[in-house]
């Protein structure tokens, strides 16, 4: 009798995880949620595989939910602003939710904000900057060499991309913008680099005095 009784209630676990999913953002919702993602969790995740429901067993529900015309959107964030990951879910045939893809951010190791920074760039230094793409000669400019010489910024972050298809694309974008600045390059100097993973070092991919503003 007690057998029975247990194969019951497994069946009607089977049945509920079968359900479709509610449409409702705030029932997945909780503003007061702790953080507590690691970088190692965001990663592991496998688009098309992991539910919404499973990733909320794990992590709580999200700090920030909304639906949009592409699907769910959930934010889970740290809550000081430098660490967050924005989880995009769409629809599976059973009508449950499943991970589409995401991007985390965090805070960029080795960099200092500063809200009052002064650019310490000089003009050859610009000049010297070197992307992937650009056919000026010199090696292109790496991430480390870069804070080496230049610790301070007006803002930094480190970005995760998971793409729906599995693809991970990491990058680091740094603002070196100071409008005080004598030389007319440095005005708004904003950087961003991507992830070599052989090498194990970002290196420069986009230079806004050479291609205009973000």
């Amino acid at each position: 009798m007690k057998k029975y009784r247990l194969i019951q209630q497994v069946s009607q676990s089977d049945l509920d995880e079968d359900k479709p999913d509610s449409d409702d953002p705030k029932d997945y919702e909780d503003e007061s949620a702790i953080y507590n993602w690691t970088e190692e969790d965001f990663e592991n995740l496998k688009p098309k595989a992991d539910t919404l429901r499973s990733i909320i067993k794990s992590h709580g529900k999200g700090n920030y939910v909304e639906m949009e015309s592409s699907g769910l959107k959930v934010r889970y964030n740290r809550g000081d602003g430098n660490e967050y990951s924005d989880l995009s879910f769409v629809k599976d045939e059973k009508g449950r939710f499943v991970y589409d893809g995401g991007i985390a951010t965090y805070p960029l190791e080795g960099v200092t904000e500063v809200d009052n920074y002064s650019s310490n760039w000089t003009e050859e230094q610009i000049n010297s900057l070197r992307t992937k793409d650009q056919d000026y000669p010199g090696p292109v400019t790496s991430l480390s060499e870069v804070v080496r010489e230049h610790s301070q910024a007006k803002r930094s972050w480190r970005s995760i991309n998971v793409h729906s298809s599995g693809i991970i694309h990491k990058s680091v974008d740094l603002d070196y913008t100071d409008q005080n600045s004598p030389f007319e390059k440095a005005q708004l100097l904003r950087l961003s680099f991507e992830y070599n993973e052989k090498k194990k070092d970002y290196y420069l991919s986009y230079n806004s005095v050479d291609r205009g503003h973000w």
